[in-house]
């Protein structure tokens, strides 16, 4: 079986060698899978991405996978993403796959089913609920480009016959916008991140983060709520794994809120760090605590659980269908800080609590997030897709040229004559 996996991938050819670009999110799961994949008999990965400022088709070696990234023109939605949707396109063409696998309902998704061969689409976020948690504090140019972007996926989900909802959040939220039969696949976390799990927590009454510092993931209220906690537990301390780049005014005002609070010395802003290093600081770490305030399958709980450490998560998006309350973590209310400080506080002062709640994640996390049962589950929907297509009702010239593609209208204008203010759910 060849098989094409389209979505974004943590390549930068112009980086340093000994600084390659660190995978997080979709890119984590998308390098997972590939290599999963690749490591299955009779199934050969290529990995088709797009990146900005490649001056032609760049082609490298992955582990057991081919990769081929394509230019990804900077502006891109002023003529509707057709440049970047038909270099993917005509790349996976090239390639002449048996099965088309898209990450995110944007770019990768149009390409994949504009090519007209089998396809399915992995659905990571939900772009209109993230818009409507950063809608307050975003200028009206961001505005613009998060409705064009909101626009894109509602189309590819419309257009989508196949979809894998890596949460029952995801399919609650789209279900009833498609006729496209839903497969529920959780992400997968590499085997590496299991590996520490008999290990018990320290003991040092270290709180971990292991998210991007922006505001959606909510760092300004986990540093407030740590305070809290800090005055009861003196020796306990706060780390924030996560790039620092995207949001440097926010970055900034949680450096000064720590400050402003006393407890600047205890939060530790540790940036982004290699996947080898962020299963250092599971294994260091008491909990694992993650305070956003949207979320749709966070892979930062699914690694904290396999690595055996108790979580204590907001009720947002789809945290809560991945942390069982009171039996692998704690769930608490979004923005609320007392009752994140309280659930903090309740696990450092109960050790064997919290060292039972990380073993049951994870047990949890074996059952759920292994890269091989993952794995196998994408391989059986493959094999329905490719069989129902082999099997529909079409003449024998069809079955060779595939469906007919779905081309999608591109520019800007097309897009934004047809947008929407939002509307009256938006928070």
């Amino acid at each position: 079986m060849k098989v094409a996996l389209l979505g974004p991938y943590a390549l930068d050819p112009n980086s340093p060698a000994d600084r390659p670009p660190l995978p997080g999110g979709v890119e984590a799961v998308v390098l997972a899978l590939a290599i999963g994949l690749a490591q299955q008999q009779g199934v050969e990965v290529s990995v088709v991405t797009a990146l900005p400022g490649i001056p032609r088709l760049f082609q490298a070696a992955g582990e057991g996978f081919s990769l081929f990234c394509v230019l990804r023109p900077r502006g891109g939605r002023l003529t509707g993403q057709r440049a970047v949707v038909a270099a993917l396109r005509d790349q996976v063409r090239a390639l002449r796959p048996d099965i088309v696998h898209a990450h995110i309902a944007g770019v990768y998704a149009r390409a994949a089913l504009e090519t007209g061969l089998p396809s399915v689409v992995t659905l990571h976020g939900i772009i209109r609920r993230e818009m409507q948690q950063a809608w307050p504090g975003i200028p009206w140019s961001t505005r613009l480009r998060w409705l064009i972007d909101a626009r894109a996926e509602g189309r590819a989900v419309v257009a989508a016959r196949e979809i894998i909802a890596i949460s029952p959040y995801v399919l609650a939220e789209f279900r009833h916008k498609t006729a496209a039969r839903f497969h529920l696949i959780e992400n997968p976390v590499a085997d590496a991140f299991f590996a520490d799990a008999a290990r018990p927590a320290p003991g040092a009454q270290r709180i971990l983060c292991v998210a991007r510092i922006i505001p959606r993931k909510g760092i300004l209220a986990l540093i407030e709520a740590f305070a809290t906690v800090a005055q009861a537990h003196p020796g306990a301390t706060l780390a924030l794994a996560g790039e620092l780049d995207s949001a440097p005014e926010y970055v900034a005002a949680c450096r000064g809120r720590a400050a402003a609070l006393g407890v600047a010395s205890r939060v530790i802003f540790l940036g982004a760090l290699p996947p080898e290093q962020v299963r250092a600081e599971y294994a260091a770490a008491d909990i694992f605590a993650l305070a956003s305030e949207q979320e749709t399958a966070p892979v930062s709980i699914a690694e904290a659980m396999a690595a055996g450490r108790p979580v204590v998560t907001s009720d947002v998006g789809g945290c809560a269908a991945m942390v069982e309350h009171g039996v692998t973590g704690l769930v608490v209310p979004p923005r609320d800080g007392a009752a994140l400080a309280d659930a903090l506080a309740a696990l450092l002062a109960d050790p064997t609590r919290a060292a039972r709640m990380g073993q049951a994640g994870h047990a949890a996390a074996y059952a759920r997030f292994r890269l091989g049962p993952v794995v196998e589950k994408t391989l059986a929907v493959y094999r329905q897709v490719i069989d129902a297509r082999l099997s529909a009702a079409e003449g024998p010239a069809d079955r060779r040229r595939g469906r007919p593609p779905i081309v999608f209208p591109g520019s800007a204008e097309d897009q934004l004559g047809q947008v929407r203010a939002p509307d009256g759910d938006m928070e």
